[in-house]
């Protein structure tokens, strides 16, 4: 049985959390504690305070157990009616409580308590304008499109950032050289089909597949465009090949994503016909064939990439209409980043596949021919769709407003399962404005930008240095890059896209790694496996504007 305490410690304890304190005793009423003051009436809508914890009683005067949601703020009472304070585990999830028993961080610290959160995270910071309103000069122009032109030129003159002016590269190259180069290469250890390990004669059929490629010594370099969203890979194959036993949805051998309306260089196919082996501005691999589309020649692909007025896409996801008349449009997915040409000219009159164009953009979409070869169909886009005609002026406010469109989306190591990776992230936040990032980190971390290396500073120096860094920058530790967000609290934020992390809130000896696989905000006294928090392994910090 409950007990009350009336000792002047406890009154002091109410006049600071401003609840009612009663004096009374508890009792037993069907299957619900119910609560007595003093004179005998029953205590309802009401906190109570019992033997140094507080209680609620609902509008019926029952005892509350479980989530409670007062005006705006979340609480949690255990099975015995106590408020929870301080840190707490709730079925497994660590949450932080205010000592007034609110809801500070944790899955519950937003506006419903079945959305996690990380610790130290609040439901405001996860809104971008929670961190746009802490810096100043959030909305200023950082850099005009013809400032940009000139990174992204540099960018591509540095060879460290591996970005390539793909009408620059050699006209011809030895195929032959290339693919046997390639078939002779010893494939990665430690790798897994299906939870079990990659036999040696599934690496013989790849090799046989790109010996067999229709390829000669002397060979002319050809064109061509990305049809559907696709993922490059370092081998012509479909299977997710993960460097663990219970992990089928890493794909180890995913390279890069590919978004629609691509510009790729076509070298060969595969001897099987079903993969080409292609190089983007940024990276080189292997694409399903199916994917791309090639043109007739190099002027046919430099017309189409040379677009007066173009639409970006700037929502994480864009989905054209369902047709069932134009099924090789119907629903594709169109992702951050992308970029296509508008039409011009009057369609009012006229109807693009089948619809008049009132409230819509009218784009050209690239397409794949039956024998493979590129052309181009136009397409509606809705106007309410998350786009915008030409790049978004790149300011540190745009730049966390695109960042938060991705939060929560799951992540994908090389672009698989229709989803980023770290490096990917931020790189396709920044395709909205213009900027052409390297695709990983170390190469990003080459760009002749404001790079810094931090790696011999203290903790202190570095929470000294973060304070004076802009949001939108970002931050990197080996294998891991983030966009910075600001401090709050004395506390460092980023938004990232992340693989896995060891909880804060676990004791210091206890690393223990959580699979995280999505964007989400956190701070930086998260742990690696090594122990080390996130501040204390970063090494660089990029204003990739500056």
């Amino acid at each position: 049985m409950k007990q009350l305490g009336k000792s002047l410690a406890l009154l002091v304890l109410c006049g600071m959390f401003a609840f009612p304190a009663y004096g009374g005793t508890w009792r037993m009423e069907g299957n619900f504690w119910r609560y007595q003051d003093d004179g005998g009436a029953d205590v309802c809508g009401q906190w109570v305070l019992d033997d140094g914890s507080w209680y609620y009683l609902d509008a019926r005067g029952n005892m509350c157990t479980g989530w409670l949601k007062l005006d705006d703020d979340w609480y949690y009472l255990d099975e015995s009616g106590r408020m929870a304070v301080g840190n707490r585990k709730i079925n497994g999830t660590a949450y932080i409580f205010l000592q007034d028993g609110r809801l500070q961080s944790g899955p519950g610290a937003s506006d419903e308590p079945g959305i996690s959160l990380a610790p130290y995270v609040t439901s405001q910071m996860c809104e971008a304008d929670y961190w746009i309103s802490r810096y100043p000069s959030a909305s200023a122009r950082l850099k005009s499109q013809q400032e940009i032109r000139q990174i992204n030129l540099r960018i591509r003159q540095t060879p460290e950032t591996n970005v390539v002016d793909l009408s620059a590269l050699p006209e011809t190259f030895n195929g032959r050289a290339m693919a046997d180069s390639m078939a002779a290469a010893k494939p990665p250890a430690g790798l897994y089909l299906n939870g079990q390990p990659v036999p040696e004669s599934y690496y013989d059929a790849i090799r046989a597949n790109i010996r067999g490629s229709a390829v000669s010594e002397s060979m002319g370099l050809r064109y061509g465009f990305a049809v559907n969203r696709t993922v490059m890979r370092s081998y012509p194959c479909d299977d997710f090949l993960s460097d663990s036993p219970d992990d089928p949805e890493w794909d180890n051998i995913a390279s890069s994503a590919v978004l629609v309306n691509e510009p790729l260089a076509v070298y060969f196919f595969s001897g099987d016909g079903r993969y080409a082996y292609v190089r983007s501005a940024v990276c080189p691999g292997w694409v399903p064939a199916a994917d791309i589309a090639v043109c007739s020649g190099k002027a046919q692909w430099e017309d189409a990439r040379n677009m007066t007025r173009f639409l970006v896409v700037t929502g994480d996801k864009v989905y054209l209409e369902t047709s069932t008349a134009y099924p090789d449009i119907s629903q594709k997915m169109l992702t951050m980043g992308t970029v296509l040409e508008l039409v011009e000219g009057d369609w009012q009159t006229g109807l693009v596949n089948g619809r008049a164009s009132w409230n819509n953009y009218v784009v050209k979409l690239p397409c794949r021919n039956e024998d493979g070869s590129f052309s181009q169909k136009p397409a509606l886009i809705s106007a309410s769709r998350d786009v915008n005609i030409g790049y978004l002026p790149l300011s540190v406010s745009g730049i966390l407003k695109q960042a938060f469109k991705a939060l929560g989306n799951r992540y994908g190591w090389g672009g698989s399962l229709d989803a980023q990776d770290c490096s990917s992230f931020v790189r396709e936040v920044y395709l909205c404005f213009g900027l052409e990032l390297p695709r990983n980190t170390t190469w990003q971390a080459a760009m002749p930008v404001q790079v810094t290396d931090l790696s011999a500073m203290s903790v202190d120096e570095k929470e000294k240095f973060l304070r004076t860094l802009p949001p939108g920058s970002v931050l990197q530790f080996p294998g891991h890059e983030m966009i910075y967000l600001g401090e709050s609290g004395g506390r460092f934020y980023t938004i990232n896209d992340v693989s896995s992390i060891v909880n804060p809130l676990q004791a210091e000896e206890d690393v223990s790694v959580s699979r995280i696989r999505s964007v989400i905000v956190n701070d930086m006294s998260t742990r690696r496996a090594s122990g080390k928090t996130w501040l204390e392994q970063t090494n660089r910090a990029i204003v990739v504007w500056k």
